[in-house]
């Protein structure tokens, strides 16, 4: 059954990933030339690939909860979107619309048989439209559509399962809505030629477009099937429906970004080559950079012979690993599914995972990181961390920005977990110092992949 879980808005730590992405540190920016140098026993000019740490994500690694006060950490203030156009106020304004007119579909006190089922649908309805009144705290507008996504998804469950617990069958209306929805869908992506005025345009223009066709092809297969007996089973009726209205949702959005990345832009012209060329040249640069660096730092076990159990050290050796191993799979799963702008932009955030990576192994082995974290050490930490993001913010790259956007994340991820009482002061520590690092690695990333693109 598809069920609200809170009324509270939306924040940092309850939004997934890209997702699905939890987070993706302080020290001056290497220069272009020190970072090419860290991989460059990769050979040739391409850059190239990871690590392993004998700390992984999988590990448990048990912790007692931060004794640190809710404003320890702080928020870093985000950059203006680097997306190269105003998205379109109608967008949010149809989903809030819609959103409402689904939930007035359904009674404050439904008239269903079952007193139990109309108690939990009158209780997800409040919470839904609790939801739609509260403020949106994301901060790019392609991510304040993507919280009306999911309130416009919730408000779909809840009028859903009130039709199907009260005699409604809406099988046949929902499957010809899907055959609707993957015609759309196959129609946007059929044109996508990805038009602008420049490749590094057309790169933060559909990036967010492929994201949304992804994100509509996910919902819009029908792995929740709507039940053969709906009065039985209304809350799987309702995720049903809800799982379609996504699907509906994300194609509208991704139809409206790409018209407004083209809108009065009469110098657009494809740039498909060129995102495919640099796609398939980053994601070898991405491979050969995460071997090199592998092998320049230990290979698997780097830290086999130290103990660096209980410091800042270990945890940072854990993200830094994880990070690296989850960014490398993004790029290959962009690439694998075609999404070309995607993988140009993962490919760059997987490079400066990578030197990120690499610099977290060479201080530690310099004997940095072992200190036990304190009020004060984990404050300087989150002041490096917000320094080393606003100097490449700073730096009016709206590539680079889009490519810091996980250690912006990272911090409010950080400073939520802190607020909410769930982190340990090791662990915000050793994230906020991978900020730092990741943030540092970001232009000389930029720039290889705005020289990829041509």
């Amino acid at each position: 059954m598809s069920r609200a879980s809170s009324s509270r808005p939306e924040s940092r730590s309850s939004r997934e990933s890209r997702s699905s992405r939890e987070s993706r540190s302080s020290r001056e920016s290497p220069s272009r030339r020190r970072f090419l140098a860290g991989v460059a026993t990769a050979g040739a000019a391409a850059l190239a690939g990871c690590s392993g740490l004998p700390f992984t994500g999988d590990e448990e690694r048990p912790e007692a909860t931060a004794s640190l006060p809710s404003d320890a950490v702080g928020s870093a203030e985000w950059p203006a979107s680097p997306f190269p156009a105003t998205v379109p106020a109608s967008l949010a304004d149809a989903h809030e619309a819609r959103a409402r007119e689904l939930l007035d579909d359904v009674p404050a006190e439904p008239d269903v048989p079952n007193a139990a089922v109309a108690a939990a649908i009158g209780d997800d309805r409040e919470q839904a439209r609790r939801r739609a009144d509260a403020e949106i705290s994301d901060e790019w507008p392609v991510d304040a559509l993507a919280a009306w996504r999911r309130r416009r998804e919730d408000a779909a469950a809840v009028r859903g399962a009130y039709r199907a617990a009260t005699g409604v069958d809406d099988r046949s209306d929902l499957a010809a809505r899907r055959r609707a929805v993957r015609d759309d869908r196959a129609e946007i992506a059929a044109g996508l030629e990805y038009r602008a005025e420049s490749p590094a345009t057309a790169l933060l223009a559909y990036e967010p477009v492929e994201s949304l066709l992804a994100e509509c092809a996910g919902y819009v297969e029908p792995r929740v099937t709507y039940p053969g007996d709906p009065v039985a089973e209304p809350f799987r009726a309702g995720e049903a429906v809800a799982r379609v209205e996504r699907a509906g949702a994300a194609a509208a959005d991704a139809e409206g970004l790409r018209n407004a990345s083209l809108d009065g832009r009469d110098g657009a012209a494809p740039r498909w080559a060129s995102l495919v060329a640099a796609a398939e040249g980053l994601r070898g640069s991405v491979s050969r950079t995460r071997s090199a660096v592998r092998e320049r730092t230990g290979g698997e076990e780097p830290f086999a012979d130290e103990d660096l159990s209980g410091t800042v050290a270990q945890e940072l050796a854990a993200t830094s690993e994880t990070r690296v191993e989850s960014a490398v799979d993004d790029v290959r799963r962009a690439f694998d599914a075609g999404e070309h702008a995607t993988a140009v932009v993962e490919s760059g955030i997987a490079l400066a995972e990578i030197d990120a990576f690499r610099t977290a192994v060479g201080e530690i082995r310099d004997g940095e990181h072992r200190e036990t974290p304190t009020e004060s050490s984990v404050r300087s930490a989150a002041d490096r961390a917000r320094a080393a993001v606003s100097a490449v913010v700073d730096g009016g790259d709206p590539l680079a920005t889009r490519l810091v956007r996980p250690g912006l994340e990272m911090v409010g991820y950080a400073a939520d977990r802190v607020e909410e009482g769930y982190s340990s002061a090791r662990r915000t520590q050793a994230s906020l110092t991978y900020v730092a690092l990741y943030a540092s690695a970001v232009p000389a990333a930029a720039e290889f992949v705005r020289e990829r693109l041509g």
